[in-house]
């Protein structure tokens, strides 16, 4: 069985942001392997919106799909639109086990990221 993983960015009016949800998802393609579909995806304004992105992971044969919101907190898109989404797909596809993931939010992980960033543009030793 195929799992996909749905990468799910707030989405963006702005080419850039739509170029940067593309190289994430080709990172994480570039990370796992053949087992499983990787598929960027926005919640507004870009295309493959959540329920077309849905659609294409059913259409590639996955069995599962994990929605990896790429979000800092959790706001009224987590709460709210993102779960309704959701429960009207698992509706859609009763096969498919659709999940959501936490979101991003304050993973130890960033530590790391927002120190690099500030060492880039500080005269100061970090």
């Amino acid at each position: 069985m195929k799992t996909a993983i749905i990468i799910l960015s707030h989405g963006s009016r702005l080419p850039e942001a739509q170029a940067m949800l593309q190289r994430i998802t080709a990172m994480v393609t570039a990370a796992v392997d053949e087992k499983f579909i990787v598929i960027g995806a926005a919640l507004q304004f870009n295309q493959p919106d959540l329920p077309a992105a849905i659609a294409r992971a059913a259409e590639q044969g996955a069995g599962q799909i994990a929605v990896v919101p790429l979000f800092l907190y959790r706001g009224l898109h987590m709460q709210r639109d993102i779960p309704e989404i959701l429960t009207e797909q698992k509706e859609r596809y009763p096969e498919i086990k659709i999940s959501m993931t936490e979101h991003i939010g304050t993973d130890p992980r960033l530590l790391d990221i927002i120190i690099d960033r500030a060492k880039e543009v500080s005269n100061n030793e970090l």
